[in-house]
């Protein structure tokens, strides 16, 4: 794109109803940073609202999720959405970011909202920029290659995991997984939370985008994890585990098979975090490296009503 052409005024919104989702959906795909999250079918199953800023004909895109508050219009990151951003088959440079975050600065008055990978900002006036880290995995290799950079710890669970009399299962209901997640979350939820994730889940599996994967002792389940399933990568989306699945150490088992599944297919493990540093021992125990992405913090709600009380004011 020439310089020339960095217009903002070339940058519309569009509502949810007149964004076209297979033209929409192969940005998405081709992007270098593609993300289940920004998929269309995904969107309309996590976000209450949105829409999406566009820049020419769909070469750049960036979906946002709104809701209502005092009047104002304000971006919100859905649940199970950890990342979105500018998405392009060719390069996001810094000016094309800063073409967006002055679009989206303009059509909401405050918000936070997380860039994906390839959109890392530095600084921006009129923002407030975090890092976060997030760990993925490349599976192009063999199974076997794969397991050698496991940790010695993490190759120990696994060994004590197969050993045990838990065994795997490709075919786990979400309903039954959710409703596990309920029962050992360390954060309750409202039982509501737990009826809108066996719904979203459950009809993203339908669709076949969304798999669930555990570890059985019998009929009972001791671990499981949720997957989305997108063109390059592949989500850990939501996971638990019992008391005694934690003892035989499940959830090494279920990240093992996953690995051991979508080996060799040129796809990414993408972990969805952490910042928690025992938790991103886990997941880098399997060999995922840390990526970092950073997400904005802003809010000129109280400036533009000053400015519009301003404007009606009499002389």
């Amino acid at each position: 794109m020439k310089e020339g052409t960095h217009k903002q005024s070339m940058i519309k919104y569009l509502h949810r109803g007149q964004i076209d989702n297979e033209h929409w959906n192969r940005v998405i795909a081709s992007s270098g940073f593609e993300t289940v999250y920004a998929q269309s079918w995904y969107l309309d199953s996590c976000a209450e609202n949105w829409g999406a800023f566009i820049l020419q004909d769909y070469e750049f895109v960036m979906p946002v999720a709104f809701r209502l508050k005092f009047g104002f219009k304000y971006i919100y990151q859905p649940r199970f959405c950890q990342q979105l951003g500018v998405y392009s088959e060719n390069l996001v440079d810094g000016k094309v970011l800063r073409l967006f975050l002055d679009a989206l600065n303009e059509k909401f008055k405050f918000g936070d909202y997380a860039f994906n990978e390839g959109n890392l900002l530095g600084e921006q006036q009129g923002f407030e920029v975090t890092d976060n880290t997030n760990y993925t995995l490349q599976m192009s290799s063999p199974y076997e290659e794969l397991t050698q950079a496991y940790t010695s710890n993490c190759k120990r669970n696994v060994r004590k995991a197969h050993h045990s009399d838990l065994e795997f299962s490709e075919d786990i209901s979400i309903r039954e997984l959710v409703l596990l997640k309920k029962q050992y979350d360390h954060i309750k939820q409202p039982d509501e939370h737990y009826r809108l994730l066996i719904n979203m889940f459950s009809e993203m599996q339908e669709a076949g985008n969304v798999k669930a994967y555990g570890v059985k002792q019998g009929s009972d389940l001791h671990a499981g994890a949720i997957f989305a399933f997108g063109n390059k990568r592949v989500h850990y989306l939501l996971s638990v585990s019992t008391e005694e699945g934690k003892k035989n150490s499940g959830m090494f088992y279920v990240i093992d098979k996953v690995l051991q599944l979508n080996s060799g297919k040129g796809l990414y493990l993408d972990f969805e975090g952490s910042n928690i540093s025992s938790v991103a021992r886990f997941f880098s125990g399997f060999g995922a490296q840390p990526q970092y992405y950073q997400r904005i913090r802003f809010n000129n709600a109280i400036g533009k009503f000053i400015q519009k009380v301003r404007s009606v004011r009499p002389d």
